[in-house]
């Protein structure tokens, strides 16, 4: 029996012995295992920080990016204004420019207007003022003004025909008279008329009281007017002249 205590000693010492170095070896591997854990905690801290840190950098430089952008965006923005507010100013000066042209083409279509009118109602009132002098003035007061007239024609009224060149083929004289021509003054007028031009012409003759006393000579596209329908004409062309001469002073 004595035996057999030591044998379960030892193998209690044994046992024991075997827990102990299992406890060591355990508390070695759970010191590593804890030991690793830190260091892995730390890793993951440290990786978190880093993370972190970039993403606020990332942010930083985002809001940078954005603000930058932002401040592109504002100059385009402002430079877009300025080149519509000027094409806005030019189209408008463009416009005024066109106004302004409308407006000076409508005051010179007016005043030719007015002018045309003015002109009608002119040669109207000639014309009517010639038709009551033709039937006011008595047929002896008109035949001494014709004749003299047509005396004053033939001395002096003729000289600028030989300066005109006559278009060829034009071989006859038209003489419109008030009354009608005395053979002396038909040949005068003739004679006159072909030793200035040089040339041998025929004389037709025609009548027309309108124009009151004196002669209309023609000569192709010459036309000499010694009538005293154009003596009236004249001196009223020339009274108007003078009236527009005095208002525009």
């Amino acid at each position: 029996m004595w035996f057999v205590i030591p044998a379960i000693l030892t193998q209690v010492f044994i046992f024991i012995t075997l827990i102990l170095i299992f406890r060591s070896i355990l508390t070695k591997n759970v010191v590593s295992a804890t030991k690793h854990i830190d260091e892995l905690n730390q890793e993951y801290t440290k990786r978190e920080e880093e993370a972190d840190k970039k993403l606020v950098e990332a942010t930083k430089k985002a809001q940078e990016i954005i603000a930058k952008a932002t401040d592109e965006a504002q100059i385009k923005k402002a430079e877009a204004i300025k080149k519509l507010e000027e094409a806005k100013q030019e189209m408008l000066k463009e416009a005024r420019g066109q106004a302004d042209t409308i407006v000076q083409q409508a005051d010179k279509t007016r005043e030719a207007l007015i002018g045309e009118v003015e002109e009608r109602i002119a040669k109207e009132a000639i014309a009517k003022a010639s038709e009551l002098i033709q039937y006011a003035l008595p047929e002896e007061l008109k035949l001494v003004a014709h004749s003299q007239w047509i005396n004053d024609l033939i001395e002096n009224g003729f000289e600028n025909i030989g300066k005109v060149k006559i278009v060829e083929g034009v071989k006859e004289i038209k003489v419109v008279t008030a009354f009608p021509l005395k053979e002396s003054d038909r040949a005068k007028i003739l004679k006159k008329v072909n030793e200035l031009l040089g040339a041998d012409m025929d004389l037709k003759e025609e009548l027309d009281p309108k124009i009151m006393a004196g002669i209309v000579v023609e000569i192709g596209s010459l036309v000499l007017d010694g009538s005293l329908r154009n003596k009236i004409l004249e001196q009223t062309t020339a009274l108007d002249a003078a009236e527009k001469g005095a208002g525009g002073q």
